[in-house]
């Protein structure tokens, strides 16, 4: 197959070598200062190809395409009316505009963010990825931390768990009352988000991945609770107010990519290529 890669971070230089490895010939597009595996080809205008796999996520605001690498920006949807007769594209977190445009094209389009073997491993990598942030802002081991997750979803779950593993006193916060039963059930605290100021003043760190403010005022929390963003924007943590209270906030946005790369490469490996099978490309 000739693929081409269109934009992305370190796990689509790193996919890109995957692929290639392969047998693929590909060629990337917005990666002009990327260190390139060998037997890659750069090139400086989308080229129609069997597939072209677009970032995870595809786009960043305005709809420009999300290319860390690139020396010149474009929109996502600039580069997809460039890729000439390409049947197939993929990609992450694709707008409706982007869907429409490409089925319009007569393409075929699949979200990688939305395939299962993707998003249990990366919500299994950005877990333990925030383990690690918070052992590095911390000058207490895990074991000696009282930690409150925000959030009953695959990231909070794995995170509580992995939480455990290392004897933290771990405890979820979430709005639904039927997680926070199967929590309990589970031998974790569970908490409502009315909870009360002692409670929340016992806490070392707050790590929230629910995509919406369930946490409410800082002002119960210590002021060297340490605050930890998971979730996209807006989250659920206002960094202004923590700001105001002098309080350690950290964004950790897109952590696989950052924490673990080659790993969160081998996931969009993963499903770039059952796509590819179902598909028919190849065996």
């Amino acid at each position: 197959m000739k693929i081409l890669i269109c934009g992305g971070d370190e796990r689509f230089v790193i996919l890109a070598g995957m692929l290639q490895a392969e047998g693929h010939e590909v060629c990337c597009l917005g990666m002009d200062k990327a260190a390139l595996p060998s037997g890659v080809r750069r090139v400086s205008a989308p080229e129609s190809a069997d597939a072209a796999v677009f970032p995870l996520p595809a786009e960043k605001a305005q709809g420009m395409l999300n290319a860390p690498f690139a020396s010149e920006p474009r929109t996502a949807l600039g580069v997809l009316g460039d890729t000439g007769e390409t049947p197939l594209i993929l990609g992450g977190k694709l707008s409706a505009k982007f869907r429409e445009t490409a089925l319009e094209r007569g393409q075929r389009v699949f979200d990688c963010m939305q395939r299962p073997e993707f998003t249990a491993g990366n919500a299994a990598i950005t877990a333990e990825g925030a383990v690690s942030r918070l052992m590095e802002a911390s000058d207490k081991a895990i074991q000696d931390m009282k930690v409150l997750v925000i959030g009953w979803g695959r990231i909070g779950k794995l995170l509580l768990q992995k939480l455990r593993g290392l004897n933290a006193d771990a405890c979820l916060m979430s709005k639904n009352p039927e997680a926070r039963s199967l929590a309990s059930a589970m031998g974790y605290e569970a908490l409502a988000p009315n909870c009360g100021r002692a409670l929340m003043s016992s806490f070392d760190a707050v790590i929230n991945t629910a995509p919406a403010q369930v946490l409410g005022e800082l002002s119960a929390l210590r002021d060297s609770c340490i605050l930890m963003e998971l979730a996209s924007t807006p989250g659920g943590i206002d960094p202004q107010a923590a700001c105001d209270r002098g309080m350690r906030y950290i964004a950790a946005p897109g952590l696989p990519g950052k924490y673990a790369p080659v790993s969160a490469a081998r996931l969009i490996y993963g499903a770039v290529t059952n796509i590819f099978k179902e598909c028919g490309f190849y065996e």
